[in-house]
Order: structure tokens, then sequence, then C-alpha cells
């Protein structure tokens, strides 16, 4: 009698709830912890800074599109020094030299994009100054014109051109399919922690239900109406709530953890999750769908961008097979004591010069590279054809998913409202004495499982819910895309 009130008193003592969610007042929604994520988290700042990076190289196709203004030259170039000078019978004096040659240029230059050469507007001025015998002497040339052109050579601007843009569209959608990937796993950690929550409240309701059983199976014993055994199969549920409710409790502290750090937000103490049970209303058309992710989605940018890559390999392959190079010069120059001839009366200047560079014997090198190239093109065709049709699959599939989910939702809150009320009966009977500890336990489980069971379909819906809108780019339930062009 003595060790049954002893145990009473230590029930009566642990049994504060550790936490119950229905009294507490500071909390989070599912849709504030997502918005949190994508504004805070790591991966967000990761993601603004990649866009970031490929916006500015964008910009920098842009610039190279556009002529570049150029000032060059060297403003002393002096020097004092003993040097070689040969004589007129042959031998080497070395004789000192102090002299200054200078020089300042000017050039207004434009890469030629359909044709991959290079042409400049020049002007060049340099000045020579002797020291020692007081000489000066000016060589400028006020204009010329240069050309450089590749003759049947890869225009690698062309291909920046076609390319870099759909580089630059491609990082904005994948910026938003990032903050998709963190809402999608936002979910994830946020169901971690309900369901923590959840196991929380179940053990401490499950230990409070087991002592009040506890006082009322003792009672019992005093009147002669029960057994020991049966007063310890109740000591022995205590217990294993008990241990439910430590695990639980472990359980919520590891998946806050993990929460916080992704999200990049710290929770109160005190602050609990919202069970996100409202389901939004909407429709999903699969013909719609499919159509929105082939519309929006960056890997269909991809694709054109990896075809257009590839057809860009073939195409430096087979440039490389043979390589002309023109370079010409046009333009007016004279030397002169002064600088007035030189502006007044400048002579013609030309230059004209090819360079070849065409291998008789190469053992095939090339042209197997340009075999490689091409037989990289039809693959590449090949995995975008692939990937397209996997992308369709997978939306087919998770449009049919949530729809299932939908109705399985609200039979699980049905089946959790009817497991509840049933547990309670149950232990009512129990408590009267009328029912065993074998119908309890059952009746507990089928309560809890299917809790918990409620819990996992809302998770799956959600997961799934973020799924769509990843795949798609597009939000059904306020029905608007998820990207903006601009």
């Amino acid at each position: 009698m003595i060790l049954r009130s002893a145990w009473i008193l230590l029930l009566s003592v642990g049994l504060s709830p550790l936490l119950a969610i229905a009294q507490q007042q500071n909390s989070i929604s599912l849709p504030e912890m997502v918005s949190l994520s994508q504004t805070r988290s790591s991966l967000s700042k990761v993601a603004i800074t990649q866009k970031e990076i490929r916006y500015y190289q964008f910009l920098t196709l842009r610039s190279d599109l556009k002529p570049q203004i150029s000032l060059y030259g060297n403003l002393p170039s002096y020097s004092k020094q003993y040097t070689s000078v040969t004589q007129p019978d042959g031998k080497i004096a070395f004789l000192p030299v102090q002299q200054n040659y200078s020089n300042l240029g000017f050039s207004l230059s434009q890469e030629i994009p359909f044709s991959g050469g290079l042409l400049s507007l020049n002007s060049e001025l340099s000045q020579f100054y002797d020291f020692k015998e007081k000489y000066r002497e000016y060589n400028g040339t006020p204009v010329f014109l240069h050309l450089t052109q590749p003759v049947f050579g890869f225009n690698t601007l062309k291909w920046r051109k076609r390319i870099e843009p759909l580089l630059y569209e491609e990082s904005k959608r994948e910026y938003v399919q990032t903050m998709e990937n963190i809402a999608q796993q936002t979910v994830r950690l946020y169901f971690d922690v309900l369901d923590a929550q959840v196991n929380i409240a179940i053990a401490s309701g499950n230990l409070n239900n087991d002592s009040i059983n506890y006082v009322l199976e003792s009672r019992r014993i005093d009147l002669g109406t029960t057994s020991e055994s049966k007063l310890m199969q109740l000591q022995l549920r205590h217990l294993r709530s008990r241990q439910d409710l430590d695990r639980a409790r472990y359980d919520y502290k590891i998946a806050k953890l993990a929460l916080e750090g992704y999200a990049g937000f710290h929770m109160d103490p005190d602050m609990t999750l919202q069970l996100p049970a409202d389901i939004p209303a909407m429709t999903i058309p699969l013909e719609q769908a499919i159509v929105f992710a082939r519309q929006y989605r960056p890997e269909y940018i991809a694709f054109e961008r990896k075809k257009l890559e590839a057809e860009r390999d073939v195409a430096q392959a087979k440039a490389e097979k043979q390589q002309i190079n023109l370079v010409a010069n046009f333009g007016l120059n004279r030397a002169s004591t002064s600088l007035r001839p030189i502006y007044t009366d400048p002579k013609n200047q030309q230059t004209l010069s090819v360079g070849i560079n065409m291998p008789l014997v190469d053992w095939g090198r090339r042209r197997n590279r340009y075999k490689t190239s091409v037989a990289l093109e039809k693959l590449t065709n090949f995995n975008n054809n692939i990937d397209s049709v996997n992308l369709v699959q997978e939306i087919v599939t998770l449009v049919s998913s949530i729809e299932l989910l939908n109705g399985n939702i609200n039979l699980g809150k049905i089946t959790d409202s009817i497991a509840e009320r049933s547990f309670e009966m149950i232990n009512s009977q129990f408590q009267t004495g009328k029912l065993t500890i074998v119908d309890l336990n059952l009746a507990q489980t089928e309560r809890d499982n299917a809790r918990r069971n409620y819990i996992d379909t809302l998770r799956e819906y959600w997961d799934t819910y973020f799924r769509i809108r990843r795949l798609t780019f597009y939000d059904f339930e306020h029905m608007k895309s998820l990207y903006q062009a601009n």
C-alpha cells in the first residue's frame, strides 16, 4: 500500500504536459516559414548571387558588341646605357646612349559579329629624342584602318550572341526553380518538426490518461475489485508513455534545429508550428500544366542552349580543318623632325598579309575531332528528348497523385475524428471496469496511428503541391505564373 501511494505521488508530480499545442499562442504557419526560408536561408542568398553573376556576364556580352575606345602608349620610355654599335670596319663599339622614346595611340575598334573579324580606326604618334646629339624626330600616323579577318574561321562572337542570352534567361528561371526547391525542402523540415510536436502531444495525453487510469485502478485494489497484474500493466503503459515522451522531445529538438538552420530563422522556445489542414481549392488541368512547364521551365531553355552549344562545337571543329587569317592596314603616315608636316602632308601607308595554317598530314586528328563533335551533337539531341519526356511523365504522375491525396486527406480527417471518439468511449468503459487493458491498448494504438497517418497524408499533399509548382512554374491556387520575365 505504501509503495502504491508513493507511485501515485510520483505520477502526479511528473505529469505536467511538456508541450500542449492548443495552449500556445505564439505560432507560425507553413506559408510563413516558406517565405522566411526563401528570403533568409543561405541557399536563397547563393541563388541571388548566381543570378547576379549571370546578369553581369550578359552585360559583358552586350558591351563586347559595342565599339571599344582605347588609349595606349608609353610616356615616357627613357634609357641611359652603354649599347653596342657596329662600326664601318665591322667592329663593335660600346657607346654611351641617352635617349627617350615615347609613343601615344588612340583606337576605336569594333568586332564584326557576322564575320568574326576586328576592324579598328587608329591614330598614333611617336617621338624620339637623343639627349647627347640634341636630336628629335617624330613618326606619326594621323589615321589608319586595321582589319583582322579569319577566312572560313570560327566566329566566336556570333555564337556568343546566340548562346549568352539563353544562359541569362536560363539563370533567371533557375532562380525561380531554386526558390521552389527551398520551399519544398522547407515543407519536409516543417513536417519533421510538426511530427515531433504531434508525438509530444500524443505521448503527453497518453501519459496523463495512464496516470488517471492507474489512480482509479489503485482504488479498486483497495476495494478488491481488480488484480495486481492489471495494475502492473498500467505501470508498464505509464513507463512506455514516459519513454515515448522523452523520445518525442529529443526528435523535436533535432528537427527544430534542422529547420532553423535551413531557414535561417530562430524560433522562440514557446513557438509552435501550425497544422496546415486547410487545403487550397484548385484544379490542375493536365494539358495546361504541361504547357506551362514547356513555357516557363529552365530545362526547355537549357535544351535549346545545349543544342546550340553542340552546333557551335561542330562549327569550331570544322573551322579547325583550315586556318586562313587576313590582316590589312591602310592609312596615312610620315616621319619628320617637327609635328606639322605629319598632319599637313602625310603619306599613304598600306600593308596586307595573309596567314595560312593548313596541315597536309595530321593522321586524321582534325577529322576525328569533327566526327566526335557531330556525334556529341546527336547525343545532346537524344538526351534532350529523353529529359523532356521524363519531365512530362513526372507532371502526369504528380497531377494524378494530388487528386488522390485530396480525397485521402478528407478520409484521414474523418478517420482521425472517429478514432479519437472511439478511444474516449473505450477508455471510459475501461475506467468503469467493463473492458480489459487489451481493448484499451488496441483503441489507443488505432487512435495514435490514425493521427499520424493524417499528418503523413498532409505532408505528402504539401510536398506534392510544391513539386507541381516547381515543375510547372505555375501557382494553380492563385492562377498566376511564378516566373516574370522582367
